[in-house]
């Protein structure tokens, strides 16, 4: 059996190096790239087989560049992950500036695009290749993220118009949406009081946070021969966010009543 080569861009922490050490685990041979050079050096010694090169996703030369060196250097990529993305902090969307909303669209959702656009056709060409481009709660849900969430809502209708497009180019387009992960980012965030770890784990069905180990194993089923007849679909990973939040919001208006209260008991 021939050896898989994935790509990870955005590889370097949190998500991303969790992705492509379970890849590298699973014995693919892996590529990291990122802006981080010392930290992606770092994570490609931790996957042994692995290697780093670098890329800023939001300037469109950089990926360009490293789509010629992976090319010249590896091949055509069987996998490709777009895992390279920055949080916001919540803020309204009559607040929000437009530098920040300008950021994290380059980064967020043009990068998303830029890997696709460049690997994608390599792909295409090949006629064969899985891509996993990495969304958020904020793809489904309108949370107070007024440039996070668009640009994750965006992800969501590119990995489906992509499905469209390369499916029958044997390219596979797919996508996890993460929630509460406790990555490097969410730390952060935490640790500076911008985030209520007791808030968020009382949001989620199984009343814990998402781990990056389980992202990757949901990122590697979704990229594997397992997963040969699955496309198109954006898969949360968020213990439960989705289903509990509007359930939890709806009893509150619409409370249970329990057996007994439909059955009283005669008391004298």
């Amino acid at each position: 059996m021939a050896e898989t080569f994935s790509l990870v861009i955005g590889g370097t922490s949190g998500i991303g190096r969790a992705i492509a050490l379970r890849f590298a685990a699973e014995g693919h041979r892996v590529v990291i790239a990122g802006r981080d050079a010392a930290r992606g050096a770092a994570v490609a010694a931790e996957c042994a087989c692995g290697a780093f090169l670098p890329v800023d996703v939001a300037d469109p030369a950089s990926v360009e560049a490293l789509g010629a060196a992976v090319e010249a250097a590896h091949g055509t990529p069987d996998v490709l992950v777009n895992c390279a993305g920055i949080l916001q902090s919540g803020k309204r969307v009559l607040d929000q500036p437009l530098d920040e909303d300008e950021r994290l669209w380059r980064v967020n959702y043009r990068g998303t695009l830029l890997g696709c656009q460049v690997f994608g056709r390599m792909m295409a060409a090949a006629g064969r290749g899985a891509i996993l481009n990495v969304g958020s709660l904020a793809s489904f849900a309108p949370l107070s993220l007024p440039a996070y969430t668009p640009g994750k809502q965006a992800v969501r209708a590119l990995t489906e118009m992509l499905a469209c497009e390369l499916g029958p180019r044997g390219v596979r387009v797919n996508a996890v949406a993460p929630g509460y992960t406790l990555s490097d980012g969410l730390k952060a965030k935490i640790a500076a009081g911008e985030r209520n770890p007791d808030a968020i784990l009382d949001t989620t069905a199984l009343k814990k946070f998402v781990q990056p180990d389980d992202v990757a194993e949901a990122a590697l089923f979704l990229c594997s021969d397992r997963a040969t007849s699955i496309t198109g679909v954006t898969l949360p990973v968020d213990a439960g966010w989705l289903v509990q939040a509007p359930y939890a919001h709806y009893q509150r208006g619409n409370p249970i009543r329990s057996r007994d209260d439909d059955h009283p008991q005669i008391r004298f």
